[in-house]
């Protein structure tokens, strides 16, 4: 299952309180990265934090993570989590031959289309 978690400073922290602990921050989810348990890693874009897609059994395996980071384990840090799956195969949702034409290619000009 793969799990996202997004953090947010916890209320009154500053960068200045988080920078003593990027080192050991970014090191620890480099060392998760390369055993696969974090499979994708970004920067928000919205407020300082990152998101973090996990590969693991469930939501509390990932919070078992994030609590052991060092930020979390100072308190700097809240964590939230969402659980996602492979979804439900859309094509099981149509009726038999609804849909079997090749993919429709947006990027043709209307006169190529009908073609």
């Amino acid at each position: 299952m793969r799990v996202i978690a997004y953090d947010r400073f916890r209320a009154g922290v500053t960068m200045e309180q988080i920078t003593p602990y990027l080192p050991e921050e970014v090191s620890n989810v480099w060392r998760l990265w390369k055993a696969g348990i974090v499979r994708e890693n970004y920067a928000r874009a919205d407020e300082p934090g990152v998101v973090i897609y996990f590969e693991v059994p469930d939501v509390a395996t990932a919070k078992a993570y994030t609590d052991d980071f060092p930020l979390s384990r100072a308190g700097l840090l809240e964590w939230m989590f969402i659980a996602i799956q492979v979804p439900l195969p859309i094509e099981t949702l149509f009726r038999e031959g609804v849909d079997l034409n090749p993919p429709f290619d947006r990027t043709m000009k209307p006169a190529e289309a009908v073609k």
